[in-house]
């Protein structure tokens, strides 16, 4: 009984410790993998963790979508944005609203900003004008 209870002690260690989490970016220190551009502005950042626990640091969510179009989007993998709003905090990106508006200036020139609340969304696109998408709306568009 008490090999039982120390196996699966163990077991519980192991599996806590392959628990993958997307961490936060590092703006100024990493680069982009899609353009290879240091990371700078949290108000436009994205990444991707992938189902093997790997990040991987986006530019912007502009250069997130050209990597995932060009590699194949993977089922497993999860990926994030910059809420324009609160920089640096990412969000899930298959959840966030997107605002492309020719008044934003993201880094990478798509003109696309993202957003954790439809409703701040739409008060940005008062504000600037253009088009909010989802997620697979801006995977067909880009």
């Amino acid at each position: 009984m008490k090999g039982l209870f120390i196996l699966s002690f163990v077991t519980l260690i192991f599996c806590s410790a392959c628990k993958h989490e997307m961490r936060p970016l590092d703006y100024g220190k990493e680069n982009c993998e899609q353009c290879r551009m240091t990371v700078m502005n949290p108000q436009f950042g994205a990444g991707m963790l992938t189902s093997k626990g790997k990040v991987y640091a986006f530019d912007s969510g502009e250069c997130l979508v050209r990597y995932l179009k060009s590699k194949g989007i993977s089922g497993n993998d999860q990926y994030f944005v910059s809420d324009f709003n609160k920089p640096g905090s990412l969000v899930d990106a298959t959840k966030a609203i997107f605002l492309q508006s020719a008044q934003i200036e993201s880094p990478m020139g798509g003109n696309l900003a993202s957003f954790a609340h439809q409703a701040a969304a739409k008060l940005a696109q008062k504000e600037l004008g253009g088009e909010l998408l989802n997620w697979q709306q801006l995977i067909a568009k880009k």
